[in-house]
């Protein structure tokens, strides 16, 4: 369905975050019929507003500046600048290589929701990252491949962060400071003609502080907004049943499935605070 798509148990809009998806499929019940499987349609409104609310993404919507940060903070990434070179790369020619970096990043995860790599349909998808500018992190001494981004450059305006995976050996090296850097410094003409950078939304499933590294490292910021959720009728009753057991339920998080259900009930309980504010 044009202007959705669905994506780990829901569906979601396909334009960038500051736009306005088309809701007509959701009002009309049509996005069911087209992804019967799909527990919930998540969107937002008010992109980037003054308020601060519960949900928001991370962008980067200033042209980066080392000379603006503490030192503590401009040594990690003059060090990472010092053990690799940054460059964008044809991923087509590293298939191994990215599939390396991604099992090892893989690695690090907590067991709760580390996914399994398949190698084979793994390499295979690299064939179809033609749409991504992708970077590569090399080691300055041995040339091997230490960590990968994706970015997707969706309008004049938007840029997805879609993907950063690194090797945790090359952490302490600053690998991720350097990469980093280096996709604002291929982005820096699209930053300065009021583009931004988009890393994704307030993460509910994951445990990550990647996205407190990047705003006090880089200088990317919350773009608070309203979160809106519309359950699939046949599961709505369900969501009911288990927030009145959401506090047993955390209890459990160690659990792969009830893991995933404390997140949508993390959401379920952004979405009911925000309904409790606007009748004030």
């Amino acid at each position: 369905m044009e202007g959705w798509k669905y994506y780990n148990h829901a569906v979601i809009p396909t334009c960038a975050p500051h736009e306005v998806p088309d809701l007509e499929p959701i009002k009309s019940g049509q996005i069911w019929k087209e992804y019967p499987k799909a527990l919930f349609a998540r969107w937002t409104e008010d992109f980037d507003c003054d308020k601060e609310t519960d949900w928001w993404y991370v962008i980067k919507d200033t042209q980066f500046d080392i000379t603006t940060l503490k030192s503590k903070r401009r040594y990690e990434i003059n060090k990472g600048n010092k053990f690799f070179d940054v460059k964008q790369i044809n991923p087509i020619e590293y298939k191994i290589e990215l599939y390396n970096v991604q099992v090892a990043a893989f690695s690090a995860y907590p067991q709760k929701y580390r996914p399994n790599v398949d190698k084979e349909k793994f390499i295979k998808s690299i064939d179809q990252w033609g749409i991504y500018v992708v970077l590569g992190a090399f080691c300055k001494d041995s040339g091997e491949l230490a960590g990968y981004a994706l970015l997707l450059q969706q309008s004049s305006k938007y840029v997805g962060f879609s993907v950063l995976k690194t090797k945790p050996n090359y952490e302490k090296f600053c690998v991720n400071a350097a990469l980093v850097e280096g996709v604002l410094k291929n982005f820096n003409s699209f930053l300065e003609q009021d583009g931004y950078i988009c890393d994704g939304a307030r993460s509910i499933s994951h445990e990550t502080a990647f996205q407190d590294y990047l705003e006090k490292y880089f200088g990317f910021k919350k773009a608070y907004c309203k979160l809106k959720i519309k359950y699939n009728p046949k599961y709505s009753w369900l969501i009911k049943i288990l927030y009145v057991f959401r506090k047993i339920l955390i209890k459990f998080d160690g659990i792969g499935i009830v893991h995933n259900i404390n997140a949508v009930l993390k959401m379920e309980e952004i979405c009911r605070k925000q309904k409790k504010e606007n009748k004030k």
